[in-house]
């Protein structure tokens, strides 16, 4: 059983999405934390009275924003390999929010004896034990099953969306390719509006951002890979036309999905294998539901 769970804990989880979020997180989860004191008064605040009463809550809930936001702007900037996509886990999750619960607890442990000291209110309200310790062991359980539960969504939805696109693949892989000859030619023009490359959509694979380039991966007589300097939103620009067939996958990412072989999944996201390669690509969390609906449904 305990090799089991540490199997669990530590399998692939979406990583947290930008800075932005987790500042609405905070805004949302301190919003919560205010109006549930402010509604339901536990563990004695009826007690107190009604100005040292209101400012706790009120820096509860701010304490709670900053914590959560400062948190995630900080740290993954500090150590970013701990945060990269790639080696974010069940595990690390849960871990990652534990530790936020505690930081929490620790700012209204803090807060609480400066808000007592103030008001000259007895000490036997700011305990650190009861403030900390009880928070996080209070919070721990939630924590686990909600995210384990998400883990568990996650992995259901990605697995019938992996069945369903390699069904479909078995019979788009039968049917033969067109002729290059009869194949679209897709054009790539460059961010001094001077430089171009051009391929066949046919022998088009995939187009990675590197920086302030891009990569053109492509096979045919002589397979290789063109750099020009532009974005990869300018170049998705470009390709509308030829949508969902080249279709953004990834931040950093344009798969050609006629290349598309074989579809595989975790509850991160999906993983593409592309005819004549050995490129792994990435279909990121928050283009699974595109994916699915524009590209595995027209295969």
């Amino acid at each position: 059983m305990i090799r089991n769970l540490w199997v669990i804990m530590k399998s692939p989880y979406p990583a947290k999405s930008s800075s932005f979020s987790d500042f609405l997180y905070g805004l949302g989860s301190g919003l919560f934390v205010f109006l549930f004191f402010a509604v339901f008064e536990p563990l004695g605040f009826s007690l107190l009275p009604r100005a040292p009463r209101r400012a706790l809550f009120i820096g509860y809930g701010l304490v709670t924003c900053l914590a959560i936001a400062l948190n995630g702007l900080l740290l993954p900037r500090l150590r970013p390999c701990f945060f990269r996509e790639e080696n974010w886990s069940l595990g690390r999750q849960i871990f990652w929010m534990c530790w936020v619960t505690l930081t929490i607890g620790l700012g209204c442990y803090l807060l609480s004896g400066a808000l007592c000291a103030h008001y000259g209110l007895p000490a036997r309200w700011v305990r650190l034990q009861t403030i900390v310790l009880d928070t996080f062991f209070i919070a721990i359980f939630p924590i686990t099953v909600i995210n384990l539960a998400n883990y568990a969504r996650l992995l259901h939805r990605n697995a019938r969306i992996v069945l369903e696109a390699n069904q479909r693949l078995e019979h788009h892989v039968a049917q033969p390719e067109p002729k290059k000859n009869l194949s679209p030619q897709v054009v790539l023009l460059a961010e001094n509006n001077r430089d171009t490359f051009q391929v066949t959509l046919a022998d088009l694979l995939f187009i990675q951002a590197e920086e302030n380039y891009i990569q053109v991966y492509y096979k045919g007589e002589k397979p290789g890979r063109m750099l020009l300097r532009s974005s990869l939103t300018r170049i998705e620009r470009q390709l509308h036309p030829f949508y969902p067939r080249l279709f953004r996958c990834h931040r950093t990412c344009i798969v050609n999905s006629n290349q598309i072989v074989n579809v595989a999944g975790n509850a991160q996201g999906l993983k593409l294998t592309l005819r004549d390669t050995t490129v792994s690509i990435t279909v990121a969390r928050r283009y699974v539901n595109e994916f699915r609906r524009e590209v595995i449904q027209n295969l």
